[in-house]
């Protein structure tokens, strides 16, 4: 796979799961971005372990992490949504999107990275 249809891939998955959830639970809090980004720090976790094991550094590894997972997290709608709760005067959810966002994924990084190593 070509990095481009990689990025293409993830950017895809991220606009139709980011809507997906904004349907279903609205708008009010940007979950659906949360939840991309979220799933992004865990796979990137479990990636960077099994990449961990390869003693060369794989090139469809750096077309995963980078094009398609990097595609498909996004920390520019993350930092607009906050910005918008934030002109909207709906600062707690601001707050809490800016905490939940660095801090879970932070977290699923290190669990992804902590399970891959276990399976691989």
């Amino acid at each position: 796979m070509s990095f481009a249809a990689a990025a293409a891939i993830g950017g895809m998955l991220r606009f139709a799961i980011a809507n997906v959830i904004a349907r279903r639970w609205g708008v009010q809090f940007p979950l659906g971005t949360l939840v991309v980004n979220s799933s992004a720090a865990l796979l990137i976790g479990l990636l960077a372990a099994w990449l961990d094991t390869m003693a060369e550094q794989s090139q469809a590894g750096s077309i995963i992490a980078i094009g398609l997972l990097g595609s498909y997290s996004t920390v520019s709608s993350f930092s607009l949504q906050t910005l918008i709760l934030w002109q909207s005067h709906y600062y707690r959810q601001a707050l809490l999107n800016i905490g939940l966002s660095f801090g879970f994924c932070c977290s699923l990084v290190f669990t992804g990275f902590m399970l891959g190593n276990q399976w691989w």
